[in-house]
């Protein structure tokens, strides 16, 4: 009984989930496709990576073993200024939210590359760094 069979729900149907799933294959589809996806979120880390070097931050991993989806970041010492919880709140209060680091031994914290996201929005996180690592007086 079910979906398959008669093409009924068996319960009340997720109607919401059902929509938005359909919103994101549409999405997918006029952006050619999961290849297409693929190379602007790796075109994404790959800015993603360069800007942040560029500041002097230090990516955990290796380029040639980095996934195109989010990208962890060495925690800068506290010896050199950096706060992470400053760096966190002065990045959301320009509309940008990173991740603190949970899943390492290091001291970390992630970037995500994923969704939504396109270069304009990459240039935007990038100055909203630097922007604020100086209004914290931090040089890395």
């Amino acid at each position: 009984r079910g979906l398959e069979r008669d093409g009924q729900w068996r319960f009340t149907p997720p109607t919401h989930g059902v929509l938005a799933l359909s919103a994101a294959l549409d999405e997918l589809r006029a952006e050619g496709g999961v290849g297409a996806r693929r190379r602007r979120c790796a075109a994404l880390c790959a800015q993603l990576r360069r800007g942040m070097g560029d500041l002097g931050f230090v990516p955990l991993l290796d380029a040639a073993v980095q996934a195109p989806v989010i990208v962890t970041f060495r925690m800068p010492s506290p010896s050199m200024g950096f706060d992470f919880d400053d760096f966190y709140t002065g990045l959301a209060a320009r509309g940008y939210l990173i991740y603190p680091g949970k899943l390492t031994a290091v001291p970390s914290f992630r970037v995500g590359c994923i969704g939504h996201l396109f270069e304009a929005d990459m240039r935007g996180f990038l100055e909203a760094a630097r922007e604020v690592l100086a209004q914290m007086g931090v040089v890395l």
